[in-house]
């Protein structure tokens, strides 16, 4: 991945407070093959179900040097995504990053969920030049020891069940991954703003109506003019 705090995430970073983490998805991706496309995608359509997210809008492709808080993202995340495009196995940046994810998943209730974006799963296995050829590469820089723990990460995650981008729209699969992660968080799909003022007490109406405790089936109907709030009290209820 690549990936940094932004004004807009840290405003969403308590959308569920009760996680005890400051971001609860952390997006791993090559900023070159998809930022501006599927990631960027993505990354909106989490934010919009209310979804914190970890992405580093500063340091993509500017250098392979990962520095602390990347990793702190990753361990304090409920859940990574990493996103292989074809030109993924080139940056060492996702690699370490993607070494991380699988390290902290075999100790801690961390989520890998991984997406195929236009390439194959035998690529991600090695079992191709597709990334093979650029872990090749990475040798004669990081040493054979290093490219190791990368080689075994990668063959690791293609053994969980993920996405493959191909024969669907980007915004149709950004969609799908939104619901699958909030099914993950545990938390409900209605996001509502923080600033609603005067609903407590028709809240707090519709509730005694419905008085859950009793053994009764009950049917409440919200009806009145367009505008004055009727879904949103649903919501809220």
């Amino acid at each position: 991945m690549e990936s940094k705090r932004s004004s807009s995430q840290k405003t969403r970073s308590t959308s569920y407070g009760s996680s005890g983490t400051e971001y609860e998805v952390f997006l791993n991706f090559r900023g070159l093959d998809t930022h501006n496309t599927f990631t960027n995608c993505l990354y909106h359509t989490l934010l919009n179900k209310g979804i914190s997210v970890f992405i580093d809008n500063q340091g993509i492709d500017v250098g392979e040097e990962i520095g602390p808080e990347i990793f702190q993202a990753i361990d304090d995340s409920k859940i990574c995504i990493p996103i292989f495009s074809r030109d993924y196995a080139s940056s060492s940046r996702c690699l370490c990053e993607l070494e991380r994810m699988m390290q902290h998943r075999k100790t801690n209730e961390l989520e890998v969920l991984p997406i195929l974006y236009y390439v194959e799963p035998s690529d991600v296995k090695l079992e191709t030049g597709v990334y093979k050829d650029a872990l090749t590469l990475h040798k004669k820089e990081r040493g054979a020891e290093i490219v190791q723990r990368w080689e075994e990460a990668l063959k690791e995650v293609t053994k969980i069940k993920g996405w493959d981008a191909k024969n669907i729209g980007h915004g149709e699969l950004a969609h799908l991954i939104a619901w699958k992660v909030l099914v993950k968080l545990k938390v409900s799909c209605v996001h509502i703003s923080d600033h609603l003022v005067g609903m407590d007490e028709s809240m707090d109406e519709v509730v005694n109506l419905l008085n859950v405790e009793s053994k009764d089936i009950r049917l409440i109907g919200i009806w009145g003019m367009g505008g004055i709030g009727k879904t949103t009290l649903a919501k809220l209820v």
